[in-house]
């Protein structure tokens, strides 16, 4: 299963590479449009690049939970054991799940709503936007169930295996929660 994912995840965080080049892309022309006279302006660029933003977002949004590289403010994790840590890795996982089931929710709500209405500019309906919500929340629930497992099994999470620490450990120390930071290591 675990190789499933990791194919999926190449292949979402592909997909949202190209969504922000094409984003870039769509972006430059119209701001081109603007200011240079013999390029035409378009009015569809802005609903486009709306609409490639919202992909971009949600998809990487996916990938980033799984990498577990999003932002993460550490204070409480830094001062408690290995298994309380595991606790709140798992606690996290768990409101990350609920939220993301939010967005599958809402969002599906959010694009039938929009199958009545169409763009202006571009002609889309407005679905494709919305349905950003659902299919990004949709994976991100699968991989933080993926994540809980792993920290019930007591694996690491991506971002601390590449740092070598042990599940519910901050990756600057080690499995008992002894310092092992830079300051540890020069005797200090």
């Amino acid at each position: 299963m675990t190789s499933v994912l990791d194919r999926l995840d190449r292949v979402l965080a592909a997909v949202a590479g190209a969504l922000l080049a094409a984003l870039t892309l769509v972006v430059t022309f119209q701001v081109l449009g603007r200011y240079v006279p013999f390029i035409p302006r378009p009015l569809w660029t802005e609903e486009i690049a709306r609409l490639l933003l919202a992909w971009m977002v949600f998809l990487g949004a996916a990938v980033v939970l799984r990498r577990s590289d999003h932002f993460v403010i550490d204070l409480i994790p830094r001062r408690v054991d290995a298994r309380v840590g595991r606790l709140l890795q798992l606690l996290v996982l768990v409101l990350v799940a609920a939220v993301s089931v939010v967005l599958v929710v809402g969002g599906v709500v959010m694009a039938q709503g929009g199958l009545t209405r169409v763009s202006t500019a571009s002609g889309l309906h407005r679905a494709w936007g919305f349905a950003a919500l659902p299919v990004g929340g949709l994976f991100m629930v699968v991989f933080s169930v993926e994540l809980a497992v792993r920290v019930l099994r007591r694996r690491p999470l991506p971002a601390q295996a590449a740092m070598g620490a042990t599940p519910g450990a901050h990756p600057a120390r080690g499995a008992g929660g002894q310092d092992t930071g830079p300051d540890e290591e020069r005797g200090r």
